[in-house]
């Protein structure tokens, strides 16, 4: 409802131009896709379809665009390419009755949704799409709706109770708190950068105020890659969007140390038990004990490995586990990896290497080289950031394995591509 007031003026505009109606109603759809996905993750896969759907119509307005600018395709052909290996993988190796059913459900349901998402940024690469970019509105519904979910996040810290800090996680609507974690982080970067687009009198100021607010809901989840990695991309992209005003850069420097280290005493209880898990894993898998939770990532990507080399065309779910069986027989100290054997191996490459063999490693790795070069095609940063996002946590966990993780990742493309100013593309041309 909010979404749709927002965009009345452009809606009301639109309504002698279908293609323009029809870039409308995509824009609508991804930012209540936005507004529901943390909370709702189904219901807000549904509205992403419908935008899927949309973007048909868009596409097929614009075909002769497409035809004559084919490198628009090459991020939509990459993410096709991908989603299809999946899907293609569980057609060619899931069995009926599988034990590991649940695991090609995730790689197919990962799969689908990269496929809707080629459709929608292709759509978004259109020009009745392109338009539409930096929408003021917009940017405001982004920030509303990011500090909507903070608030949420404070509101479950709160409503734990009498429950320990350091042992509640946030999680939102999602099932797992490393899920809200990495979801958190882009809902960050997005939100950032739409306060960086509006330049009005005290961005910088609720620029700083965001870091603040948005670190101390990343922290409240636990997850360790995103409280490390989140400061740094935020400061970063401040840096690089200012990086001419050399007095201000050194005033803010000043200011994100200040605000960080206030998100970091709120919860440092938090962040206490983080790092003593953090050394005691360490000190753990330095003796030969890798059954703890980085212990156990080490194990999974040595493992993962070696049950590629076995097959490096692709395999099963089940002839990796087969795998895994031998590994341990001969190196029992592996056996920290047997849990996961039914889900993943919480490493983007290796469990694609792992199970979809240099086939799959090859096309993930389009994935990645296409999101960076379509970054630097639009002169979009925050996408430049959205990808190294998606890169950076791929080598502690897998983001693009089931509903959830794929459709954060997917998403935060969407949003960067709606949020990247066409005349920041002109001016980088010029």
């Amino acid at each position: 409802m909010l979404c749709s007031q927002i965009f009345l003026r452009i809606v009301d505009s639109s309504k002698n131009d279908s293609t323009r109606a029809a870039s409308v109603m995509l824009y609508l759809g991804c930012l209540l896709t936005f507004a529901m996905m943390p909370i709702v993750p189904d219901e807000a896969l549904k509205a992403f379809i419908f935008s899927a759907i949309i973007s048909l119509v868009v596409i097929y307005k614009n075909l002769p665009y497409l035809k004559a600018h084919k490198k628009q395709l090459i991020l939509p052909g990459a993410l096709l390419a991908f989603g299809l290996m999946q899907v293609i993988w569980v057609a060619l190796f899931k069995e009926p009755g599988s034990a590991f059913t649940g695991a090609y459900r995730a790689y197919q349901n990962g799969g689908k949704i990269l496929i809707f998402a080629s459709l929608i940024v292709t759509a978004l690469s259109c020009p009745s799409a392109r338009q539409l970019r930096g929408n003021n509105a917009m940017h405001y519904f982004i920030i509303v709706i990011g500090s909507a979910l903070y608030g949420y996040a404070a509101w479950q810290v709160y409503d734990a109770g009498e429950m320990k800090l350091t042992s509640f996680r946030v999680e939102l609507g999602y099932q797992f708190a490393t899920t809200t974690a990495y979801a958190l982080t882009f809902i960050a970067l997005i939100v950032s950068q739409a306060i960086i687009n509006l330049r009005f009198k005290w961005t910088i100021a609720f620029y700083l105020l965001h870091f603040a607010i948005s670190l101390a809901a990343i922290i409240s989840t636990q997850t360790r890659a995103a409280i490390l990695v989140y400061p740094l991309l935020s400061m970063s992209l401040f840096f690089i969007h200012f990086r001419h005003n050399k007095k201000l850069l050194i005033r803010s420097l000043f200011c994100f140390l200040a605000f960080g280290c206030a998100a970091f005493m709120l919860l440092k209880p938090i962040l206490e038990k983080r790092y003593a898990d953090l050394q005691y894993d360490l000190s753990s898998y330095s003796k030969k004990n890798s059954n703890t939770s980085v212990g156990a990532r080490f194990a999974m990507q040595q493992a993962g490995i070696f049950t590629g080399m076995l097959h490096p065309l692709g395999q099963s779910l089940e002839a990796r586990s087969h795998g895994l069986n031998k590994l341990i027989k001969t190196t029992p100290s592996f056996k920290s990896v047997l849990p996961f054997k039914k889900t993943h191996f919480h490493n983007e490459l290796v469990d694609t290497f792992s199970l979809k063999g240099i086939p799959g490693v090859i096309l993930l790795i389009s994935v990645y080289a296409a999101m960076i070069y379509t970054s630097r095609r639009e002169c979009s940063i925050i996408l430049l950031y959205i990808a190294l996002t998606i890169t950076i946590y791929g080598l502690s966990d897998t983001l693009l394995y089931d509903k959830s993780g794929t459709l954060n990742c997917m998403l935060s493309l969407c949003l960067a591509l709606m949020i990247t100013p066409q005349m920041m593309r002109e001016q980088c041309h010029e």
